[in-house]
């Protein structure tokens, strides 16, 4: 018979061996556990990406897939009650699309368009970093280009009036838009009005402009890249011909100047839906803006292109009047509304 301390000894380590024994069954059967309901393989895919069998770049195209689910989970809803970051993600999907047609689809499946296809004609209150209320509507689907070349942009909105502010700190049009005080406001300080949560989804687009000032010349209209913007003539009236109906039987009538206005952009689908042309504001006062509860002129970025028997008129551009008409001139040195456009 063996010594009573080996016995001791021999009891001991049985009852260790047992107790690591218990320990493996239980760990056991908790990873068969996991395994039979599906949670090992994110589990272990969390801790270690790759070692369950799924590359680690693979598995980051999963996470970015389920990202671009985002927009499909997002429930239809009123304008207004999405966030900005909701409908930058919708006019993603939008932007996206294979054609216009498919692009104007998803933007009714999100009842931001209206059955004809127009945008829905609704605003929403923008509180500004200087406390004005502004208000944003959506003009346009697909109708911008990236400042980058990537594509189109998803959607363009307009939002009024952020200040009032002169064209130029000096009374000219020369250089147009492109080397406008206004320009380079909205750049800088009208930017920093926005919030945060509109301004960090804004895209900077290409913007064709009369960059000269006054000129029948056509390859004076060039792009500008531009975050915010104010609105062309054509943009908002469509087909102009302000000139040739003025001075087309004059002797010294200048061919082009309407040309000119035609070249910087296409009319916006809510203005167009809104009944606005170059003799109509539209229905229900579309243009007739306010700044702070008053009535106020508001600028297009069009220069006044014809400088009239030799007159002061090389100083105007043009803008739409506090009533709404839409063609008026001010000086550029004047004061008027900054209505913006922006694509997210």
């Amino acid at each position: 018979m063996a010594p009573k301390h080996i016995r001791r000894d021999n009891m001991g380590t049985g009852r260790g061996l047992l107790i690591v024994a218990c320990v493996f069954v239980v760990l056991a059967m908790g990873v068969l556990a996991l395994a039979v309901t599906g949670r090992l393989r994110p589990l272990v895919e969390s801790v270690a990406p790759g070692l369950a069998g799924v590359p680690a770049q693979q598995a980051g195209q999963e996470t970015e897939g389920q990202g671009a689910e985002t927009v499909q989970t997002l429930e239809p809803k009123d304008f207004t009650d999405y966030s900005w970051d909701e409908l930058s993600q919708i006019s993603t999907k939008i932007a996206a699309a294979a054609t216009d047609d498919d692009g104007l689809a998803i933007a009714q499946e999100y009842k931001l368009a209206d059955a004809a296809g127009a945008p829905v004609n609704e605003t929403r209150e923008v509180v500004l970093d200087d406390n004005t209320l502004a208000y944003a509507r959506i003009v346009g689907f697909r109708h911008d280009q990236r400042a980058d070349g990537s594509g189109v942009a998803g959607m363009t909105l307009m939002v009024s009036m952020l200040s009032e502010q002169p064209m130029e700190t000096s009374n000219t049009s020369q250089g147009g838009w492109e080397s406008s005080s206004l320009r380079a406001w909205l750049a800088g300080d009208g930017m920093a009005l926005l919030p945060d949560d509109l301004a960090s989804h804004i895209v900077s687009v290409s913007k064709a402009s009369n960059n000269v000032g006054v000129t029948s010349d056509l390859a004076s209209v060039t792009q500008t890249a531009d975050g915010l913007w104010a609105f062309s003539a054509v943009e908002v009236c469509g087909n102009i011909t302000w000139f040739e109906d003025e001075f087309a039987t004059e002797i010294s009538y200048t061919a082009g100047l309407d040309t000119v206005l035609n070249a910087e952009g296409a009319q916006y689908p809510y203005f167009s839906a809104a009944g606005v042309t170059e003799e109509s504001g539209g229905q229900s006062g579309a243009l007739a803006l306010t700044y702070r509860g008053s009535s106020r002129p508001w600028w297009y970025r069009s220069a006044y292109p014809l400088n009239y028997a030799d007159t002061s008129s090389s100083s105007y551009f043009f803008r739409a009047s506090e009533t709404g008409f839409p063609s008026s001139v001010g000086q550029a040195n004047a004061t008027a509304g900054v209505v913006a456009g922006l694509c997210i």
